[in-house]
């Protein structure tokens, strides 16, 4: 009986040891992984860069119990109500000590979001919609554990925000994920995204039932048309993710800002413009825009732009005599 019992506990201890060994192997399963890239594309208003590199992520995590003051800690958790739904969304609005270039645009105030997002802008409602953002993984997130947190840090020429520890619900909570994530605007206007921990492909994960709940880029907004506030210049990469391009632990992505219009400031500058945009000037703003397809969309109506405008084809005669547009 006695050598029953050693042999039992043998067999015991090996199958400890082989689960241990499992799961120390899946948790970094890309430790030994060659760099791959996953994604290049152009996609007009960014270049995009995606690669799974698990040292490169880990030279470009930044470790914020290091830094001498983090702005945001895990006394920002989100706070919860009986059916375990948070009770605020947006959590901080946060003046940037640099302007970071976003579609065109400087913006120097942002909101972080506890779903994912950075708002580009002071969300002053505790419902006001984010139409405009940057988005690592947008989707409902859970801070039920007590390490979930949330922390930011302005370096002066960057913005680092990082959801650490969460997991994906009300859909996905049967299934445990605990993401790190980080995001890092630059003062040139690149967006980088480091994923450090996600515990299953966000490609098997997500499929064509639960995409449209998931943002994973950027997005501009037109402003208010009407009753309702127009999206333009959508980047959703959730859309892209394939075999090929999936999003796992070690994932970097960086998104290069390209030219837009509204970066040209004469007439001549933009009708002669060689970029994706097909740019066209309005001597009543004194803009340069494509076809008002920008924040300035209201104004491009409501001044007549829309049928009065220079373009390529006609700026040398055009662009020196406004007084002859009709």
């Amino acid at each position: 009986m006695a050598h029953i019992l050693k042999l039992f506990g043998i067999v015991i201890s090996f199958l400890v040891i082989s689960s241990s060994c499992e799961n120390d192997s899946s948790s970094d399963n890309t430790k030994d992984e060659a760099p791959k890239i996953l994604y290049d594309s152009n996609e007009k208003y960014f270049h995009v860069h995606a690669v799974r590199d698990a040292k490169l992520a880990k030279s470009l995590w930044i470790n914020m119990d290091s830094i001498e003051k983090t702005d945001f800690d895990k006394e920002w958790q989100p706070a919860y109500d009986e059916q375990f739904a948070p009770t605020l969304r947006y959590l901080k609005s946060v003046q940037l000590s640099f302007r970071f270039p976003f579609y065109g645009y400087l913006i120097d105030e942002i909101t972080l979001d506890i779903d994912g997002r950075i708002c580009m802008k002071k969300i002053l409602y505790r419902n006001e919609e984010c139409h405009s953002f940057v988005a690592p993984l947008a989707t409902k997130l859970s801070f039920h554990k007590d390490e979930s947190y949330i922390k930011y840090n302005d370096t002066g020429k960057s913005l680092i925000v990082q959801w650490g520890n969460v997991d994906l619900y009300p859909q996905f909570y049967y299934e445990e994920q605990n993401v790190t994530m980080q995001v890092t605007l630059y003062e040139n206007g690149t967006i980088e995204f480091v994923y450090k921990q996600i515990l299953s492909s966000l490609f098997a994960l997500f499929d064509d039932e639960f995409i449209t709940v998931v943002n994973i880029g950027t997005r501009d907004s037109m402003g208010f048309i009407g009753y309702d506030e127009h999206p333009y210049g959508v980047i959703a990469l959730q859309e892209r993710l394939n075999k090929d391009f999936d999003v796992t632990n070690g994932t970097v992505i960086v998104m290069t800002s390209l030219p837009t219009c509204n970066w040209f400031t004469s007439c001549e500058l933009c009708t002669l413009s060689k970029i994706y945009f097909k740019c066209v000037w309005c001597h009543q703003l004194k803009r340069c825009t494509n076809h008002g397809n920008d924040r300035t969309y209201n104004a491009w109506l409501s001044s007549g732009c829309v049928n009065n405008y220079v373009s390529s084809s006609d700026h040398a005669d055009k662009c020196n005599k406004p007084d002859e547009l009709s």
